[in-house]
């Protein structure tokens, strides 16, 4: 299905929306895009703040697909059916240690099943912690690394260059945890974020385009 919706969105949106973005008169974003390197694209998307790249994500990926998806743009697991959003960003009752903590990213809990790396990027880090558990990180390469912990299985290894879309393990319920769950984070240039803005920006722009293109 991630694959599907990676293709989907290729196809759908390099052609048709970038003549739409220049027929508009495209923000800086896109000026930059079509005319500075991809190297240099990534290194503006560093210096934006995070707002700024999620209200300018439909445009970038219009303009510039392969860099769009260098931003965590989807869920990090599949289909709703049986998951729930068991825990949200920020201050909480830690449900184990009895104290208020904030958590620095949310938990999709849900039977076992894969766990999907959410952008492009780079495998930067695997391993254990005590409250983790087994976790994987991932670095896209543009200030955001995302973080996926409590797994049943890691499928991946270090330094491994991975697309948006790809098995990273398994949703599972090591380290401390009163369930299976994914706790899933995001964070840029070293600060965490919260997820739920990220979830859905891939699917977003499916949706707008088919509603606007019936």
């Amino acid at each position: 299905m991630i694959r599907l919706l990676t293709i989907l969105i290729y196809m759908s949106f390099w052609y048709p929306m970038r003549h739409a973005v220049a027929q508009k008169g495209a923000c800086s974003l896109s000026d930059v895009c079509l005319i500075e390197t991809k190297k240099r694209l990534i290194a503006h998307i560093q210096k934006l703040p995070y707002t700024d790249v999620i209200e300018l994500f439909p445009q970038l990926i219009a303009v510039c697909p392969a860099v769009a998806f260098t931003i965590p743009c989807i869920p990090p697991v599949g289909a709703w059916t049986h998951n729930r959003l068991s825990s949200q960003f920020g201050w909480r009752l830690h449900p184990i240690q009895g104290r208020y903590k904030h958590h620095e990213g949310m938990d999709i809990a849900g039977p076992h099943q894969l766990v999907r790396s959410t952008a492009s990027g780079k495998i930067i880090k695997t391993g254990y912690e005590r409250g983790l558990g087994l976790y994987v990180v991932v670095d896209h390469g543009n200030s955001y690394q995302t973080i996926y912990g409590h797994l049943a299985l890691v499928s991946c290894k270090n330094g491994q260059v991975i697309q948006i879309g790809e098995s990273l393990g398994v949703l599972g319920q090591t380290g401390q945890a009163t369930g299976l769950h994914l706790h899933y984070a995001v964070r840029k240039a070293g600060q965490y974020l919260n997820p739920a803005a990220y979830l859905t920006l891939g699917l977003n722009v499916v949706a707008n385009y088919q509603s606007a293109n019936p």
